[in-house]
């Protein structure tokens, strides 16, 4: 596949080494771009040290393939551009299977959605969201980009919000959970509180109160598993219909819980995206 790459003022008079290792692939990697020489600057070989000016173009002429095995069913597309692909995740769905010679996850959509536009680029997902977990999911069609959204996602310049119904009444309407997770030795898919456990900061906002229940305002500054579902739980809140953190409801088949929002710079043109998805039936009844 060729991935084009419209140089911007920004890059005037860099390198093409430095236009491509200021998307943090690591020195090694783009070392290797040169050594296959899969670089092209206006069409033609490009060299570590050619110099950059407004207006060239750049492509990777990458040799890939799908690495999973396509799933011919409907993908719900909340955005799309040459780099990025945002899609709303359905719930009881896993993001990838933990084989890839097996179906029925967002990454074998994808990858048949991939293949009918006659396009062999590997799945890249930026992030994950739990099997229940409902709302936008990002994927990077091109290597760049997945490399640049990664380091977005360490320094908390990709934004992710989510909403979720969450028991009872807060005390505290805005507040910050900081407390460490780690894994639960009693458990095998549980989390927990844990001092020895790793950094994980979660904000919150109450948004509206209901009967016995609250609409919550999630903001992650960290990216642990199950992050949201134990810090609310910790402070005797966990979501409606997690049964793995609270108690069994019949009302809620699943854990309540949307990524509703994600905001971010493109990695490629700079431009600041908004991608948003509103809240899933399910849920949405619940708030009236």
């Amino acid at each position: 596949m060729i991935h084009k790459y419209n140089i911007t003022k920004d890059f005037e008079f860099k390198t093409v080494m430095e236009y491509l290792e200021s998307y943090h692939l690591g020195k090694e990697k783009v070392k290797r771009f040169f050594l296959e020489k899969v670089v092209f600057l206006n069409d033609m070989p490009a060299t570590a040290k050619d110099i950059l000016k407004e207006g060239d173009l750049l492509c990777l002429q990458l040799e890939e393939e799908l690495d999973y095995l396509p799933d011919a069913k409907k993908l719900d597309i909340i955005y799309e551009d040459d780099y990025i692909l945002a899609v709303n995740k359905p719930c009881h769905i896993l993001v990838h299977p933990d084989d890839k010679m097996k179906r029925g996850t967002m990454a074998n959509i994808v990858a048949f959605y991939y293949q009918n536009k006659g396009w062999t680029y590997p799945v890249r997902y930026v992030h994950r969201l739990d099997i229940d977990t409902t709302g936008v999911l990002l994927f990077a069609k091109d290597p760049l980009s997945l490399a640049k959204l990664d380091k977005m996602i360490f320094t908390h310049e990709l934004q992710r919000c989510y909403l979720c119904l969450a028991k009872g009444i807060f005390k505290n309407k805005k507040a910050t959970i900081d407390s460490p997770i780690g894994e639960d030795r009693h458990h095998q898919q549980r989390k927990r509180i844990s001092k020895t456990g790793k950094k994980a900061i979660t904000h919150y906002e109450v948004v509206k109160e209901y009967k016995g229940y609250s609409l919550v305002k999630v903001y992650l500054e960290t990216g642990r598993t199950h992050q949201i579902r134990v810090h609310l739980a910790s402070i005797g809140h966990p979501l409606l219909g997690d049964v793995l953190y609270g108690l069994q409801d019949e009302r809620f088949p699943r854990v309540m819980l949307h990524s509703y929002e994600a905001v971010f710079q493109h990695p490629v043109t700079r431009e600041r995206i908004i991608v948003r998805k509103e809240l899933p039936f399910d849920m949405k009844k619940w708030i009236k």
